[in-house]
């Protein structure tokens, strides 16, 4: 599908980063748009930087609520006929030594980036089989979902190779149905957005503490490599360039492949994966 104009597009997560120039980009394709976020002033924010605010309408919506989930649907539905395109995209990420995350920490971060993406395939794909036109589901991982653990990124990381395996295998299931309803893998590297700061999104008590100077010089450090990586507004491009492509892997970015290949080589040889010291060599060496 190239010609987007009147058809209908949802995104969670749309307050801020990907999500908002998600909105904006479809938007300006001409797409009906239904933005939605916990984030009202980031929803307000995406709505009116928009190009064509009247084409976004915002919602307010809790992506860990199965219920909350299956109502934002219904009322998706009722509103439009159909949806051709479902990205669900909502993240947000803590790190630190795993076994000192708490576990409400980590419950929110699989509540979020995994439940989310399970909530909004739960209740989109029936309407969508039904909806006789196509349609495409994107969910957002990270090249994070695809690489090692990550040293102090367990529970994010952990959150993000469970949305590429369910995105495989939702792929696979969509095949053996008769409607044109297909499935990707959003992946991207590092981006400037504001996860990196999602406890924003917390009450004050709950906010993330790092209880070691290495794991807050780790956090600054990746945390300022994406903040000068793409643009939120570069990564919605590149989705679009490969949706209309009809790819399944979604790589905004691909200097990450070296270790891919890296991680890919230690599991066939059953070696020890690689340490924190070849990566972040690998990573300078490719620009990341």
């Amino acid at each position: 599908m190239s010609d987007w104009n009147g058809k209908t597009a949802v995104i969670t997560g749309a307050g801020s980063g990907i999500g908002s120039a998600l909105a904006q980009h479809c938007a300006a394709q001409g797409m009906h748009v239904i933005a939605a976020d916990i984030d009202q002033q980031g929803l307000r924010n995406t709505q009116s930087d928009a190009s064509k605010p009247e084409k976004v309408e915002i919602y307010t919506l809790d992506v860990r609520s199965e219920n909350a989930v299956e109502s934002f649907a219904k009322h998706c539905f009722s509103q439009h006929s159909e949806v051709n395109l479902l990205f669900n995209n909502a993240g947000v990420l803590i790190d630190g030594k795993s076994w000192e995350r708490s576990i409400k920490d980590w419950r929110w971060n699989f509540d979020v980036n995994v439940m989310g993406v399970v909530n909004g395939i739960h209740s989109f794909v029936p309407k969508m089989l039904s909806q006789n036109s196509e349609g495409k589901i994107i969910n957002t991982a990270s090249i994070g979902g695809l690489l090692a653990g990550g040293t102090y990124l367990a529970p994010y990381q952990g959150t993000k190779h469970a949305v590429v395996a369910i995105t495989e295998s939702l792929h696979a299931e969509l095949a053996l149905e008769s409607a044109p309803i297909t499935a990707a893998c959003l992946c991207p590297g590092d981006t400037a957005t504001g996860i990196w700061e999602s406890d924003r999104l917390r009450p004050s008590e709950e906010h993330n503490q790092l209880l070691s100077d290495a794991e807050q010089q780790m956090h600054e450090a990746v945390a300022g490599m994406c903040a000068n990586g793409l643009s939120p507004a570069q990564v919605a491009t590149a989705a679009f360039d490969a949706i209309e492509k009809d790819q399944f892997w979604i790589f905004p970015q691909d200097q990450f492949k070296p270790m891919l290949e890296l991680r890919i080589e230690a599991i066939l040889k059953e070696q020890q994966p690689p340490s924190a010291d070849q990566l972040l060599a690998i990573m300078l060496n490719n620009g990341l």
